[in-house]
């Protein structure tokens, strides 16, 4: 699941979503947003560095690349780049809203979708480290009566995602809800999800389920007996002065100063030709699989953290970096371990998530060799096929090109 938020006429862009004549495409969209659930570790476009490129190009490179994806059709994109010992390099082309040409800042917020993980899976760990909480005891000890399988599924397995719980984002009330811009209880998601079978015995094998999280973020309110928002806010966000960061759920209202999300028309056709802003529709039905709204700087500032130890004792990071192959067949495809992916490709080792959620597609990597950290974002969720070579070039440019000096 992947997430982005934005600040303008939200109150306007939800009326338009509940007009009579945008139904079919509403229909349309809640089909494209169950897909989305899923391609923060299915979609090779949303992220893998393929042949790194080692030049002196950062700039020339990623200028070019990134006016290549808006003329594509995606209305912006945000590449912000930290080396250690330098200013961050932000990059941005585009608009943040189609209907004013407002341009595209670097300060915008978006929905981060599936990059969620990392900070709900953080806070099981600081959990586990205080002892109040295994990593793995069963889901049932906490959470008794939740899940038919909860005495066989462990906490570890739902933070990478050998559960072999099936992922609700594939039941038809889950779309009808969407299209109604249905408020989601937690709960009511996982229901969704416990009346199919399981899809292996826990432990035996992989699979990407956003329900992992969902019951994640249960076991922490459990644990903590407070809210999860609180929970990411006083453990995470307050900590790290993550100011642009948050975690709105039940309501579809944003804040701040933030870039409206699309869906391409060449993937959901609109009457008025357009491409459908999706904005204004509510993240309830991703909670903690995907609900987090950031911006890049924050990301960043949040990856780096983690990373160099400062949210985590060594003993439980060296936990999170135990992975399992997402496929067992090839050695060289992404490998998950506790809400962390990690990359190894052509520059070296890189730890980070990708997300996606109607609207928005974002990664955030942090590069073991250099500790830089790329965070990437576009404004548009599913975007226009032409915009994927692009969008393929600014991402190994991101990750691995080298900067030149200031």
């Amino acid at each position: 699941m992947k997430d982005h938020m934005r600040r303008t006429n939200t109150l306007a862009a939800s009326a338009a979503l509940n007009q009579r004549p945008r139904i079919a495409s509403r229909v349309a969209v809640a089909v494209t947003v169950l897909a989305s659930l899923m391609v923060g570790v299915t979609s090779a476009s949303a992220g893998v560095p393929q042949a790194a490129p080692r030049v002196d190009a950062l700039s020339t490179g990623l200028d070019a690349a990134l006016n290549d994806v808006v003329a594509a059709g995606v209305p912006g994109i945000i590449v912000r780049v930290q080396d250690p010992h330098r200013a961050a390099r932000n990059f941005v082309v585009g608009v943040s809203d189609l209907a004013t040409g407002a341009k595209l800042r670097p300060a915008a917020q978006f929905r981060i979708g599936s990059i969620t993980k990392t900070f709900v899976a953080t806070v099981v760990l600081q959990l586990v480290g205080e002892g109040r909480l295994r990593l793995d005891e069963p889901v049932a000890r906490r959470l008794p009566g939740l899940l038919a399988n909860g005495e066989q599924i462990t906490v570890r397995q739902l933070l990478n995602h050998t559960s072999g719980l099936p992922d609700y984002t594939g039941d038809p009330e889950l779309l009808a809800g969407i299209v109604q811009n249905r408020v989601w209880a937690p709960q009511e998601l996982v229901a969704l999800a416990e009346k199919q079978p399981l899809l292996f015995p826990p432990g035996s094998a992989w699979a990407y389920s956003n329900t992992d999280y969902i019951v994640a973020g249960l076991l922490v309110e459990a644990v903590t007996g407070r809210s999860l928002a609180r929970e990411l806010d006083r453990r995470i966000f307050s900590p790290l002065h993550l100011e642009h960061t948050s975690f709105p759920t039940g309501t579809a209202s944003l804040t701040g100063y933030y870039a409206h999300g699309y869906i391409s028309t060449e993937a959901n056709p609109t009457p008025d030709g357009q491409p459908l802003d999706v904005t204004g529709y509510n993240p309830s039905h991703a909670w903690a699989a995907g609900a987090i709204v950031s911006n890049a700087a924050d990301l960043s500032s949040f990856y780096a953290a983690l990373m160099e130890g400062r949210l985590l004792p060594p003993p439980l990071l060296r936990e999170m970096k135990k992975t399992v192959a997402e496929d067992p067949t090839d050695p060289n495809s992404f490998h998950y371990g506790l809400g962390l992916e990690r990359v190894n490709d052509a520059c070296g080792t890189h730890w980070g998530h990708r997300g996606a959620i109607f609207g928005y597609q974002s990664l955030a990597y942090w590069d073991a060799s250099t500790g830089r950290t790329a965070v990437i974002t576009r404004t548009m969720f599913p975007a226009p096929a032409a915009s994927e070579a692009a969008f393929a070039a600014a991402i190994d440019l991101a990750l691995c090109a080298k900067a030149k000096a200031p």
